[in-house]
């Protein structure tokens, strides 16, 4: 993505609309990310901590005051800003237009977010799921564009997006996209998932899944392992050993690959994107090292002989490429897209 400032010196009305301002806001349990864009472009960006504040409110005060003082240092007035994008964390109730489920924001349960952010900012807000903002985000603006993405980021649980003819799917009851919650396991020793149910895949490739699969590699092999000296056994140091050579370490990557590429198989026959993409914090290192890279030949090994050749013939599987702020340019590009197809529907006057 192009993070550039410059601007064009003429412009027809639908690059201007195009280069009309926008913010977008990756709102988390820890962090609350946000950025100033000018069409597709990355003007500004900043962050603010989750805990510092007692309300939804009191947070995105904080923002506007930087957003305001940032514009104004650019001549620019907050009065220019079009619309707001919010991702969050969860499952949003797409009615409620409120947090109906999360792992990290349970004291703002059932606040209305889209409402207090609106209302702070005097701006329309469109609001969606972060993990459908960062699908978006690289169906837009990562390297392996494409209308029709599914991305899955893996991490202390695995959430998903799906991005279909260029928009999110949401689903009736804002659940669309979670394929951390598919069923890989039907067997009665199934693993319990962090939700209540058994056999989901999160339970075999989150971070405690992952884990999980260590030790039990462990416990059934006396090969020699620097993991078993490790304590606490994490993700990372699995990557780590693995990166040096450690064979069980190799084995659990290994192992995690081949879960994941299944689950793939079976969402792409429901949906058959053009490209599925993995993020997030546990990529085992991820495009730039051999263990990432075994990682990513795991998952194609054990997915494509799974599939139709009519999807394994044209389906991507690659790395996601926009890190950390796929949140707050896909949480833009939706304000920006959403705002628009309104806008487009109004009576002349």
């Amino acid at each position: 993505m192009n993070f550039s400032s410059s601007e064009h010196p003429t412009q027809n009305s639908d690059q201007i609309k195009e280069a009309s301002w926008v913010l977008g806001i990756d709102l988390g349990g820890t962090t609350i990310k946000f950025g100033l864009f000018r069409g597709s472009q990355l003007i500004w960006r900043n962050h603010i901590r989750t805990d510092d504040f007692d309300s939804p409110t009191a947070a995105f005060e904080s923002c506007r005051d930087s957003v305001r003082q940032t514009m104004a240092s650019s001549s620019q007035s907050i009065d220019d800003l079009q619309a707001i994008g919010l991702a969050m964390a969860g499952v949003l109730d797409p009615t409620a237009e409120e947090l109906a489920e999360t792992a990290n924001l349970h004291r703002w349960h059932q606040l209305n977010f889209r409402q207090q952010l609106s209302t702070v900012f005097q701006k329309p807000v469109f609001l969606l799921n972060d993990a459908d903002a960062a699908a978006l985000a690289e169906s837009a603006h990562g390297l392996c564009r494409a209308n029709s993405l599914v991305l899955m980021t893996l991490g202390t649980g695995v959430g998903g997006g799906v991005i279909l003819d260029g928009r999110p799917v949401r689903g009736a009851n804002g659940c669309g996209g979670e394929i951390g919650h598919a069923t890989i396991d039907f067997s009665d020793s199934a693993r319990q998932c962090g939700c209540g149910f058994p056999g989901h895949l999160e339970a075999y490739a989150g971070a405690g899944g992952v884990v999980q699969t260590a030790q039990e590699i462990l416990a059934e092999s006396e090969r020699h392992s620097v993991l078993r000296k490790m304590n606490p056994l994490t993700p990372l140091s699995i990557a780590n050993a693995a990166a040096d050579g450690d064979t069980i370490a190799m084995d659990v990557i290994q192992h995690t690959g081949v879960l994941i590429g299944r689950a793939i198989a079976m969402l792409a026959h429901v949906i058959d994107p053009d490209v599925v993409l993995l993020g997030g914090a546990m990529t085992f290192g991820g495009p730039g090292t051999d263990t990432g890279k075994q990682f990513l030949k795991s998952i194609r090994e054990e997915c494509y002989p799974r599939t139709l050749v009519q999807i394994r013939s044209h389906l991507k599987i690659e790395f996601a490429t926009l890190g950390n702020d796929a949140g707050i340019v896909g949480a833009a590009h939706y304000a920006r897209q959403t705002h628009q197809a309104q806008q487009s529907k109004l009576p002349s006057a």
